[in-house]
């Protein structure tokens, strides 16, 4: 496969992007009253630096185009939760041995909800993007060939709309995004 010099550019622009996003946040720039041109220059820099996250998912996209529905590409999303679920315990016993972690049932209560780790939100985005991929490549490719692919879509779209809505009035039990 050839590779795309486009991708890489975008890839590099957006981790460029998250780093500088990250340093105003934590340089105080947020707590800053604009009292100036230049403030307002840094204002539109911050402007085309939030574009991080939706770079990433143009090239998650681009990349993922192919992608089609069958047992294994779903069970490809089995590393990502256990990954998921490593990284946010991690990040609990790191934060309790210094103090600042919850008791070990809000932590695991949070894994569910994504709060355990402030970036968990990322991950429940990915996870619904992940499980639409094939229904927006069927969209976006167009084959009338669809077999299975009616179950698929009504499954997909009753799990990422109905059901969060349904389960998590009563607090957050499944992803929303």
């Amino acid at each position: 496969m050839k590779r795309n010099s486009s991708i890489d550019l975008m890839k590099s622009c957006a981790i460029f992007f998250v780093i500088s996003v990250h340093f105003l946040l934590n340089s105080g720039f947020y707590d800053m009253t604009i009292h100036s041109t230049l403030a307002i220059f840094w204002i539109g820099i911050r402007t085309i630096l939030i574009t991080c996250v939706p770079l990433f998912l143009v090239a998650t996209g681009f990349l993922m185009n192919r992608k089609e529905l069958s047992a294994q590409y779903v069970l490809g999303i089995v590393p990502v939760i256990i990954s998921y679920i490593g990284i946010s315990l991690l990040v609990w016993g790191v934060l309790s041995l210094v103090g600042k972690g919850s008791d070990f049932s809000t932590a695991i209560n949070g894994i569910f909800d994504y709060s355990t780790d402030s970036y968990s939100w990322y991950v429940e985005m990915y996870l619904g993007l992940y499980l639409f991929i094939p229904l927006l490549n069927i969209i976006w490719n167009y084959k009338k060939e669809i077999k299975n692919y009616h179950l698929y879509i009504v499954f997909i779209a009753s799990l990422l709309t109905f059901l969060p809505s349904l389960l998590n009035s009563f607090g957050k039990v499944i992803p929303d995004y």
